[in-house]
C-alpha cells in the first residue's frame, strides 16, 4: 500500500489507529506517530495528493526513522501443540526456542504475550458492525452462468461479479466475459451506477486485478489500474486478508445469495449475449433488493440503503472513469523517449536512466514519475512514430532540429507549390517534431520516386483533405498520384443513358 493511501486512510475520521495498523502491517503506534505528524502539518487529503513521494518521507521521518528490533517468530500452531503433551510448559518452550537461536530471540515476557495473543485468536468470530457508508464488498463467483453461440450452440462460461455495501447489504450482479482487469473495471463502474453514489472503502479479495503483491513488511501492492480507478472516485482500498475468509463473510453471503436468488432462477434459460444476461440479472435485481428481509425488522435492502448508506454516501464524479494500461518502473532511455506499442513519447531529458510510469488510455499516452505527470501525448495507433515535445528536449537537441526544420521548408518551395502546401498545412495540425519526421519522410519519397510524381500526390491528397504522410505513400506506391478524384469523373462525364432518365421534352 502506497504511503498516500496511508496517510488518506489516517485521516479518514472513524479509522481507529489499530483498524488502520491491521489494514498497513503497521503497529498503532507507528500510525499514532504518522497521525500527529499530519495534523502537525495540518494536511488533508487533497495536500497529501499534491506531495511527491520524497517529500511524504521527509514529513514521516523527521529523524531519519527509528531503528527497529526484529524477532524471530516462532511456529505459534507448534507451539501451542507442543502445550497439549504431557509435561510440557510454556517455560520450557521459550529455553528452547532462546538455545536454538543465536541472535534475533525475544524476551520470555514477550514470548507469553504473543503466544496468548495467539491463544486467544483461536477458535474466535467477530461480529462487525458495518459503518453506514463506509464499505462495498467486492467479488466474483464461484458458480458462473453461461452464454450460447446461436449459430454453434456452444456454451461459454462467463463471471459473475457481485458487490454488496456493508450496512445495508444492497446487492450489485453483473456479469463479464473473465476476471482480467478491464472486466474488472468495469463491473466497479457498473456498480458505482447503480448505487449512484461512493462508498469510503472499497473491499475486494486478493485477486491479481486488484492485488499484485501481499508483502509482510508494506502490506499489500494495489494493482496501478485498480488504484487509478480508486483515485478517480476518491475511495480507499483495502483488500481482505490472504486466506481469512471471514474478513469477507458480507461478500460471501453476498455471493451465496446470487447464486441462489439468480444463477438458480435463470438455470433454465438461454442466453445468446452478454447483454441478454445482464439484462436478465437486473430485472431480479429489481426484486432481490425490494424483498423484505427478516433479520432486519422485515425492512428491505432498497430501504435500509436510503435510510443508512447513501445519507453517508458521497456523490459520483462528473465523469466515469475511464479504463487505463499501466507500465511500471520503465527505464528512461538515452533518446529519452518511452516505447509504447512501437511508438516512441518523449519525456523530459532530464529523467534519463531514472524509473518512470507509462499510463495509456484509448486517447493519450502519460507519463508519471514519483506521483507527478512528466508528460501528455495524444495516442497513435499508428507504428514507429516519434511523437516529440520541445520543452523535452534539451537545448543542443532543440536548436537542431529547428535549423532541419527550416532547411526542409527550403527544399519543399524548390520541389513544389503542391509540396510546399502540403508542408506548411502539415505544420498547422501536428507539432514541430512530428512534422520534421515527416517532411524527411517527404524528401526521401522524393528521391525514391520522383519530385514531379511527388509534387501530383501531394496536390491530390490536398484536394482529398489527407494531410497524411501515410496517404502519399500509398498514392506513389499504387500509382495512384494521376488517378482522377471521383468528383472530378462526376463533372466530366455524361449521364450515361439509362430507361430511368427522360429527356427534356418530357417536362413540355
Amino acid at each position: 500500500m502506497n504511503k498516500k493511501t496511508m496517510c488518506r486512510m489516517i485521516l479518514t475520521p472513524g479509522l481507529s489507529n489499530r483498524e488502520i495498523g491491521e489494514r498497513c502491517n503497521l503497529s498503532h503506534n507507528t500510525v499514532g506517530r504518522y497521525r500527529e505528524l499530519l495534523q502537525g502539518a495540518a494536511l488533508d487529503g487533497e495536500r497529501i495528493g499534491a506531495l511527491s513521494e520524497a517529500q511524504l518521507d521527509v514529513l514521516l521521518s523527521p529523524d531519519g526513522g527509528r531503528s527497529k528490533k526484529a524477532f524471530v517468530e516462532p511456529d505459534w500452531s507448534h507451539v501451542h501443540g507442543e502445550l497439549s503433551r504431557v509435561g510440557v510448559t510454556i517455560s520450557l518452550l521459550y529455553e528452547e526456542y532462546a538455545e536454538n537461536l543465536e541472535s534475533g530471540s525475544m524476551s520470555d515476557r514477550e514470548f507469553r504475550r504473543r503466544y496468548d495473543r495467539y491463544r486467544r485468536s483461536l477458535g474466535l468470530v467477530m461480529r462487525q458492525a458495518r459503518r453506514p457508508g463506509e464499505d462495498l464488498f467486492v467479488d466474483y463467483s464461484g458458480k458462473r452462468p453461461s452464454i450460447t453461440d446461436p449459430k454453434t450452440g456452444i456454451k461459454t462460461p462467463v463471471e459473475l461479479f457481485v458487490s454488496v455495501l456493508g450496512a445495508s447489504r444492497k446487492t450489485f450482479a453483473y456479469c463479464t466475459l473473465t476476471q482480467r482487469l478491464p472486466d474488472w473495471v468495469e463491473a466497479h463502474v457498473r456498480a458505482f451506477e447503480y448505487y449512484g453514489v461512493v462508498p469510503k472503502n472499497l473491499v475486494p479479495d486478493n485477486l491479481k486485478s486488484a492485488v499484485v503483491e501481499i508483502c509482510r513488511k508494506e502490506g499489500h501492492y494495489i494493482n496501478p489500474t485498480y488504484q487509478s480507478l480508486a483515485d478517480h472516485y476518491e475511495v480507499l482500498v483495502m483488500p481482505t486478508r490472504a486466506r481469512k475468509p471471514r474478513d469477507k463473510a458480507c461478500v460471501e453471503a453476498g455471493v451465496r445469495l446470487a447464486q441462489m436468488w439468480i444463477l438458480a432462477r435463470l438455470r433454465n434459460r438461454t442466453f445468446f449475449s452478454l447483454e441478454e444476461l445482464n439484462a436478465a440479472i437486473a430485472e431480479l435485481l429489481v426484486k432481490l433488493n425490494a424483498k423484505p428481509m427478516r433479520t432486519r425488522g422485515k425492512k428491505s435492502r432498497d430501504e435500509l440503503f436510503e435510510e443508512l448508506d447513501r445519507p453517508a454516501m458521497r456523490p459520483l464524479p462528473t465523469q466515469p472513469y475511464e479504463y487505463a494500461d499501466w507500465k511500471i518502473g520503465v527505464n528512461v532511455p538515452q533518446d529519452y523517449h518511452v516505447v509504447w506499442e512501437g511508438n516512441y513519447y518523449s519525456v523530459p531529458y532530464t529523467l534519463v536512466t531514472k524509473k518512470v510510469n507509462v499510463r495509456v488510455t484509448a486517447r493519450v499516452v502519460e507519463v508519471y514519475h514519483r506521483d507527478q505527470m512528466v508528460g501528455s501525448h495524444n495516442r497513435s495507433f499508428e507504428v514507429d512514430r516519434i511523437f516529440t515535445k520541445k520543452e523535452h528536449q534539451p537545448p543542443a537537441h532543440r536548436l537542431y532540429g529547428e535549423e532541419q526544420l527550416a532547411e526542409l521548408l527550403v527544399w519543399a518551395e524548390t520541389a513544389g507549390a503542391s509540396v510546399c502546401a502540403f508542408m506548411k498545412q502539415h505544420l498547422q495540425v501536428h507539432p514541430t517534431a512530428a512534422s520534421g519526421q515527416a517532411f524527411r519522410g517527404l524528401k526521401r519519397m522524393a528521391r525514391d520516386f520522383g519530385t514531379e510524381r511527388l509534387e501530383r500526390a501531394c496536390e491530390r491528397a490536398l484536394r482529398m483533405r489527407s494531410i497524411t504522410i501515410t496517404s502519399v505513400r500509398s498514392m506513389l506506391v499504387r500509382g495512384l498520384e494521376n488517378k482522377p478524384l471521383q468528383e472530378d469523373i462526376a463533372a466530366n462525364d455524361p449521364i450515361a443513358p439509362h430507361e430511368n432518365v427522360r429527356g427534356a421534352a418530357d417536362y413540355h
